[in-house]
């Protein structure tokens, strides 16, 4: 037999709806009454981070809710810390046992009984797991055939019938809008503690780094693909040239799985370059990494939002990715682009000659940080 979602939810928990709920796709209404809500995070380092207003939107207009934030587990600690929100159901995501993971978070979002879920990633899954989990509204984008699963799909941003690129703080505001949510802070925000800094440090005096040197950290690596990455040579010659100007200690981030990129880097440089990814640095333990350094230079990749997130000068060599997704408006946040003409393509793996990021020279990087960092030192001077 099969009933209408009301009735479905009607007969799981007596108490549901709430007096005068009403249809909340009305931004009038008032949400106080909701008590049980989950968030499903979205599923790249980046983007969780800029997923963070979303999650501070949410529990400044709930703020005696339940809030769960379902996150995969090797993204979970990007979120770590953070106060807006009650509990964390991490999972795995693909691999041997990923159907029974998935299953296992449906069963958690049963028993919970959410009344409210937001489905940040634009993936069918994610949808489907808040169907599954009995959330009784549902709200995501609608793409990927997924309407049918939500009951609030919001149509995309949008402009002259075509999908309107968004920054991805914005695009996930847009979701708590549509239930009457209205974010008073669109910055992100991270956090850690004073032992996370200790550990930290610990971690970084191993390598060689002193706790008075000035940091620069370089991160060459890029998840998403290949097509993100910027030379390792050029990054050996920045080293040296921010080295020579600067006087600071430059050292790569990543992780262990990354651990060749920083070998070619210090093996193709003249400066010396602490090795710092696979010295037990975690997501976690990165923020009070990055949060010690002076300038962060890096690829349109995680660790970039860590450095915005926590004002720290970050320059960013962007590509084959349209900028418009992931830059803010921080005066932090700085880019390197050359116009290649076939960029932006989105693409993971280039098809052609890699222009949009071979193009970018060492020199170029060094004039991105000087203005990140105020202009040069007495005495700069370019070679």
């Amino acid at each position: 037999m099969v009933f209408s979602l009301a009735r479905q939810r009607q007969l799981y928990d007596p108490g549901w709806p709430p007096a005068n709920s009403g249809n909340m796709t009305d931004q009038s209404l008032p949400y106080d009454s909701l008590r049980r809500l989950c968030i499903r995070a979205p599923n790249w380092v980046g983007d969780a981070v800029m997923a963070t207003p979303t999650l501070r939107a949410v529990r400044e207009h709930f703020p005696s809710a339940h809030i769960t934030v379902v996150i995969r587990g090797d993204v979970e600690p990007v979120v770590r810390g953070a106060p807006w929100f009650d509990e964390l159901l991490p999972y795995r995501l693909g691999g041997p046992g990923a159907a029974s993971e998935f299953l296992r978070c449906t069963r958690e979002l049963r028993r919970g009984r959410r009344e409210l879920g937001f489905a940040l990633p634009n993936s069918f899954s994610s949808a489907l797991m808040l169907r599954l989990g009995s959330v009784a509204r549902r709200v995501g984008y609608a793409r990927d055939c997924r309407s049918f699963l939500l009951t609030d799909a919001v149509p995309r941003p949008s402009e002259n019938r075509r999908f309107k690129p968004t920054y991805m703080v914005d695009f996930y505001l847009g979701l708590c809008e549509k239930v009457g949510v209205t974010a008073r802070d669109r910055r992100t925000q991270l956090f850690s503690s004073e032992a996370d800094a200790a550990r930290a440090g610990e971690a970084l005096q191993r390598q060689g780094v002193q706790p008075g040197a000035e940091l620069f950290l370089l991160h060459p690596g890029a998840g998403f693909g290949p097509s993100k990455r910027w030379p390792s040579q050029r990054f050996s010659r920045l080293a040296e040239l921010l080295q020579r100007e600067y006087g600071a200690q430059i050292a790569v981030i990543g992780p262990p799985h990354e651990r060749h990129m920083a070998a070619e880097i210090i093996g193709g440089s003249r400066a010396p370059i602490a090795d710092l990814t696979n010295c037990g640095i975690d997501l976690h333990l990165l923020k009070s990494v990055v949060a010690r350094s002076a300038l962060l230079v890096t690829t349109d990749s995680g660790p970039r939002h860590y450095g915005v997130a926590l004002g720290i000068p970050t320059v960013c060599v962007i590509g084959p990715t349209h900028p418009a997704y992931s830059t803010s408006t921080r005066e932090n946040d700085h880019l390197i682009r050359v116009d290649a003409g076939c960029a932006p393509c989105q693409r993971k793996v280039c098809r052609r000659d890699h222009r949009c990021m071979e193009d970018v020279t060492a020199e170029m990087a060094l004039q991105a940080c000087r203005r990140a960092m105020r202009g040069p030192r007495t005495g700069a001077h370019d070679d």
